[in-house]
């Protein structure tokens, strides 16, 4: 499975767990400075808002503990905003060719750009 795409239900459950933390950390930092916008383009707001309701009724909560919980409680629905995206992973779970950081960069100078 070198060369291919693999998506998040590609991955196995190590790999999943590994896209998956990865990307609550990515979706923690932009929602603490108000800046998720850029996922408003696919149609994953039902999830994002339930999401949101969590980490707002939750926002005491230590990073990590943030981090466990939102993982455990909401899990489906990032998988649900991954496949979404559909966005290529490489086989260990990490983005492939790019970080999230790096996503979100491209993403924003489409917009940018109009895009």
């Amino acid at each position: 499975m070198q060369n291919q795409d693999l998506t998040i239900n590609d991955l196995d459950e190590h790999a999943q767990q590994t896209a998956l933390t990865d990307f609550i950390k990515f979706y923690l930092r932009h929602y603490k400075t108000n800046d998720l916008e850029i996922l408003s383009q696919y149609k994953v707001d039902y999830a994002m808002n339930d999401i949101n309701m969590y980490l707002y009724t939750n926002k005491n909560f230590h990073p990590d503990e943030l981090v466990a919980g939102v993982l455990d409680l909401k899990r489906d629905l990032f998988i649900s905003i991954l496949s979404t995206m559909d966005i290529a992973f490489n086989e260990n779970g990490s983005l492939k060719d790019t970080t999230w950081e790096g996503w979100y960069q491209q993403e924003y100078a489409k917009v940018v750009e109009g895009k």
